[in-house]
């Protein structure tokens, strides 16, 4: 149920690793902060792109804003295609493979639910007030890849 590409997340895991240890402890929460500016950019494009194949506006999507907000903040960092490969995964540990399978599960559940209430008949998002995590489900549920599903 899947719309987004697993592998890659899972690659970007395995690629905070290694580089984990090498990056220093100083480093590291900048570092965090500009992965983090770089998934939320990321996300709300992939958000935005799947919603424009479905037909609807992005700019329905209050929450995309925060895509909009984080690309001009990374755009004010320094960037080097050093840090982009530093920064390129999520921070990793004991929990992070935990924390990935709690998205993929509140995810699917928000999507179920969505599905449900498109079945009697309701609208199943409120784009205008829905988070990203609640659009990422939406677009899951409902966009071109689960069409072809």
């Amino acid at each position: 149920m899947h719309g987004f590409d697993v592998g890659d997340l899972e690659r970007r895991l395995v690629r905070a690793e290694i580089s984990a240890a090498a990056i220093p402890w100083a480093d590291r929460k900048v570092a965090r902060h500009r992965a983090s500016l770089r998934v939320q950019v990321s996300l709300c494009d992939l958000i935005g792109q799947r919603l424009q194949a479905m037909g609807i506006d992005p700019k329905c999507a209050i929450a995309l804003r925060l895509g909009e907000r984080a690309a001009a903040e990374l755009a004010g960092m320094p960037d080097t295609p050093e840090l982009r490969a530093s920064d390129a995964a999520p921070p990793t540990g004991p929990n992070s493979s935990e924390a990935k399978d709690r998205l993929d599960r509140k995810i699917a559940r928000i999507a179920d639910s969505m599905v449900e209430r498109f079945g009697r008949g309701e609208e199943p998002v409120d784009l205008a007030n829905a988070s990203l995590v609640e659009l990422l489900a939406f677009v899951t549920a409902f966009g071109p890849a689960a069409q072809m599903a």
